[in-house]
């Protein structure tokens, strides 16, 4: 039993509920509304996106058993407490399972995309296992180019629902809004109907990037340790603590503006305004905070920990929005 614990431990339970959590609102607090209050109905079945939520956590589920299995060098120096690879489960086993988690969530994928017209669509299935892997294998230990692809791919969970839904959408009600456009809308562009939708979502994907750009330079101060004696050539590394601390500060407090200035444009009411400073932007205050002070590893996790947590603030604003926006029309 407490191998089996350790195991699902391995897989980081916690991020992949946050990957299902975050399709799961984007579909339904996102998307739906904005259709849904136009007479419209979202066209991937709930069956099929089902499916798509299971496939990308099965993927993102391999990567983090494959990242552990390659991270066993550094881990003996970092959180030698913490080691699961190797000690609780097998180096074989662990391999194995990277492997089905991979072919189950890649097959799901394809299925999907031939069940929906668009098997092309899985292609950002198979870009994102191979990905984690030469993330894991190489790209992890060079500058700047291992930070950014796990950002990219963060930022690809709630833009792939978008990127699912909008052509169903275009197929089934293109027709349609263009006519109801020339009516009511005779000097307007139709498609600003469906791009606005893509937008809005596109924004949380910018969101989730930044941010988890920041956290991953976060690790990296924390891991710093471990990362040298596998030669690796990460910012803190290649730069140093003292100016790697100054580009996450730039980055935090970049992210903190930009999201004030976009409040303020694009959904300026009150709750909104309230929501922004206690869900996102306390944690993120505090997250700068004790990345400033951090020496230690525990300060540089208790900074990505917040980081963590204004992520997650920043993903369940599509709730606010919806009653703030939607709910009143949709009842």
């Amino acid at each position: 039993m407490k191998n089996f614990l350790q195991f699902v431990k391995l897989t980081r339970p916690l991020n992949l509920f946050i990957i299902a959590l975050t399709m799961w609102l984007m579909r339904y607090y996102v998307l739906r509304p904005m259709v849904e209050v136009n007479g419209l109905q979202l066209q991937l079945s709930h069956f099929n996106f089902f499916l798509l939520i299971l496939s990308t956590v099965l993927i993102a589920a391999a990567g983090n058993v494959i990242n552990d299995y390659f991270d066993q060098k550094t881990d003996r120096v970092n959180k030698p407490k913490d080691i699961i690879v190797g000690v609780h489960v097998k180096r074989r086993v662990a391999m194995v399972v990277h492997q089905i988690f991979n072919l189950l969530g890649l097959a799901l994928a394809v299925f999907v995309a031939w069940r929906i017209g668009m098997w092309k669509l899985s292609i950002l299935s198979f870009f994102a296992a191979g990905s984690l892997w030469f993330y894991s294998v190489q790209f992890k230990k060079d500058l700047i180019i291992g930070n950014v692809i796990i950002a990219f791919l963060a930022g690809l969970v709630p833009l792939i629902v978008g990127i699912y839904e909008v052509p169903l959408l275009i197929k089934a009600y293109g027709k349609e809004v263009v006519e109801a456009y020339a009516i009511s809308r005779p000097t307007e562009d139709p498609s600003d109907y469906f791009r606005y939708m893509f937008y809005f979502i596109f924004g949380y994907s910018v969101f989730a990037f930044i941010l988890n750009l920041i956290r991953e330079i976060q690790k990296d101060m924390a891991d710093i340790k471990g990362d040298i004696r596998i030669k690796a050539r990460t910012i803190p590394i290649v730069y140093g603590l003292k100016k790697t601390k100054i580009i996450t500060a730039i980055l935090i407090v970049g992210t903190m503006i930009s999201l004030v200035f976009l409040q303020q444009k694009v959904v300026s009411d009150k709750y909104s305004f309230i929501y922004l400073i206690v869900a996102i932007l306390i944690p993120l205050a505090i997250s700068l905070w004790y990345n400033h002070r951090a020496v230690k590893r525990p300060q540089f996790v208790k900074a990505g920990n917040f980081l963590k947590l204004a992520m997650l603030g920043g993903v369940l604003y599509s709730i606010v929005h919806y009653y703030i926006y939607y709910a009143a029309d949709l009842v």
